[in-house]
């Protein structure tokens, strides 16, 4: 294991965020087992080091078997082709309970498998970085329940990325001032290093390769990959703690609140077709309180196009509408 000293740059984050990572963004690229240190603080802000292949062969063939990986756009609008593992806190709107996630009810074994891992990466944390992870596992044995758990780690949680090509972001949702564990698989793929411009370098991300950092703070991305041939491919598995397990409760009481919420989800649709649900957000407001609907009266237009996006309406009542502004 080799320490080397970086030199932080003083960059302009708007000029990084959200776009594409690119080769000229860097000058150091690191290929062998190393600790980048911070020269300024003396601090270690990454560890990459390559695990031994018989350590990672069972991940690496489980992980090429998992389905439906999902395409989807994150709240940093990136572009993703993902999967889920572990445990999902609750959304208020969608999913308003902590539960495992679709991988574990899917495709179990596989689940298992992948998840289990981060128990033999906990242990690699703990060498390489030991006071980060002595804090991390403290707060999560502090913060999140057993239950909520990957067995063995501080983690609750991770995703699987699959050839997906990650614009420079920061982590969110995860715990602050701890890093999160990437695993990385590549076969017959050119490029699609992780860059940290901050730092003027970039972690090859090599075929059973481990790194670590704190993605909430360094400002990361990945470069540009091809995949040479068919059967290629690039994974990344993150291994991570989300904030929001906090509120997770004891299994039992998640089950009660999954069997309430969907009882009354059920109570609501039987009102609503009858149209005796109160307060009902889906019920459209009159159109007598619409904020458009005395100038529709006053230009003659007809109320059915109240709520119609202004590029599909009728020429003829654009046209009434830009004057009316004006």
């Amino acid at each position: 294991m080799k320490d080397i000293y970086v030199d932080p740059l003083d960059i302009e984050y708007k000029n990084y965020v959200k776009r594409p990572a690119i080769d000229n963004d860097f000058t150091n690229l690191i290929k062998e087992d190393s600790i980048i240190i911070d020269s300024k603080t003396n601090n270690a802000v990454a560890v990459y080091l390559t695990l031994p292949k018989e350590e990672v062969v069972q991940v690496r063939e489980v992980v090429r078997r998992v389905e439906n990986f999902l395409r989807n756009r994150r709240t940093q609008g990136l572009t993703t082709n993902s999967k889920i593992f572990g445990y999902m806190p609750r959304e208020q709107i969608r999913k308003d309970y902590c539960s495992s996630s679709a991988l574990a009810r899917e495709q179990p074994k596989h689940h298992a498998v992948i998840a289990n891992f981060g128990a033999n990466l906990a242990q690699y944390y703990k060498q390489y970085a030991p006071e980060k992870f002595e804090f991390h596992n403290k707060l999560t044995k502090e913060k999140v329940l057993p239950a909520w758990r990957i067995k063995g780690s501080p983690f609750t949680s991770g995703i699987i990325n699959k050839n997906t090509k990650l614009n420079y972001h920061f982590d969110s949702g995860n715990f602050n001032d701890v890093y999160s564990n990437q695993l990385s698989f590549k076969d017959n793929c050119k490029g699609g290093y992780l860059c940290m411009p901050k730092y003027d370098l970039a972690l090859e991300v090599a075929d059973g390769s481990l790194c670590f950092f704190d993605g909430q703070k360094i400002l990361h991305g990945v470069t540009p990959f091809e995949i040479m041939r068919q059967g290629g491919f690039r994974y990344t598995i993150v291994y991570y703690t989300l904030k929001q397990m906090w509120r997770c409760e004891d299994v039992s009481k998640e089950v009660a609140r999954i069997r309430d919420r969907k009882t009354k989800r059920e109570k609501d649709r039987i009102l609503r077709m009858r149209g005796e649900l109160e307060n009902d957000p889906l019920q459209r407001k009159p159109l007598e309180k619409s904020k458009n609907y005395a100038m529709f009266m006053e230009l003659g237009i007809d109320t059915k196009w109240i709520g119609t996006p202004f590029t599909r309406l009728p020429k003829d009542i654009q046209k009434k509408l830009v004057n009316y502004k004006r």
